[in-house]
């Protein structure tokens, strides 16, 4: 298909639908009844815009993570220049690399590519609250994000999986391609960047990546699967609730602030909330007990879902 008609196909998609789903990609009918996993779809007043495989399509996968390894390795070597790259032996490095490394083996049926994805774990000195989960699976944590909103374990059990079920769901691909959809559309690209070229053109993608915005619904679906992945490890899915709002209180006022990129408010606390029934009994297993045996999380009880 060439690029002129696949962008027409494109700029036809943006029509509003409401409501989304989402299953693991890769897997079978008969694997997923298999599995018995349970359906998630977002809360009603969710929206997507078209079909998202047609703007991620515009930047192939490939491309996507070979630039973010190279984004990846220039904020390392940054970091390693200033001094600010802590050492294998940290605590901090060591601690978010046991819960990234507990998570990763329950995030690979979501994303058949991440099977091969080089996994990378680091940890960069810094005041700022933020972190990344790079398409390819570069992770980098700021050590802000665990000092400063003092984050137990359960805590960052849930923000690493939600950021890497970001990367799962190929959120960053869906953004980009939609701006290249709309920068071709309108002539803004040169007519040398076509299509064709994609694969072997840089796309400026470094800092467009780490001020990512995500929409409502790309955060619904980075939640659902992130809990998932995260209760599996063995990590509390109630303590999402405390993250977010941990997160929330120290950076809403901060300009462009990790918040701002992940858009938080009334709706997706309650989307939080009702999806708890589903994850407890995976955080049960996780950790060998039943719902019934858990104790209290932060004056949350154990959600249990109702007898019919």
């Amino acid at each position: 298909m060439k690029v002129h008609a696949l962008i027409r196909v494109a700029a036809c998609a943006v029509s509003l639908h409401a409501g989304l789903s989402f299953a693991a990609s890769g897997t079978s009918d008969a694997a997923a009844s298999a599995n018995a996993q349970p359906s998630y779809s977002t809360a009603s007043d969710q929206i997507r815009f078209g079909n998202a495989a047609l703007f991620r399509n515009l930047i192939p996968s490939a491309t996507l993570e070979q630039q973010s390894a190279d984004e990846y390795a220039q904020i390392l070597g940054e970091a390693r220049r200033t001094k600010h790259l802590l050492a294998d032996d940290n605590p901090l490095v060591k601690r978010a690399r046991e819960i990234a490394n507990r998570e990763i083996p329950f995030a690979l049926k979501w994303n058949d590519r991440s099977k091969n994805w080089k996994w990378e774990i680091n940890v960069v000195r810094s005041d700022e609250i933020r972190m990344y989960c790079l398409p390819g699976g570069k992770i980098v944590i700021y050590s802000g994000l665990i000092d400063r909103l003092r984050l137990n374990d359960n805590e960052l059990g849930m923000m690493i999986g939600h950021e890497i079920a970001h990367a799962l769901r190929e959120h960053a691909r869906d953004r980009l391609g939609r701006q290249q959809a709309a920068q071709l559309s309108t002539g803004t690209i040169p007519p040398l960047f076509g299509f064709a070229d994609i694969s072997s053109t840089p796309l400026g993608i470094g800092e467009q990546l780490l001020a990512m915005r995500y929409t409502p619904a790309d955060e619904t679906e980075a939640d659902v699967i992130g809990s998932e992945i995260a209760s599996r490890a063995g990590y509390d899915p109630r303590a999402a609730i405390t993250l977010w709002q941990k997160i929330d209180s120290r950076t809403r006022r901060t300009p462009n602030g990790f918040i701002w990129m992940h858009p938080y408010g009334a709706a997706r606390v309650h989307d939080l909330m009702k999806r708890l029934p589903d994850m407890m009994p995976l955080y049960a297993k996780a950790i060998g007990k039943t719902v019934d045996q858990l104790p209290n999380y932060a004056g949350m009880g154990r959600f249990k879902k109702p007898r019919l």
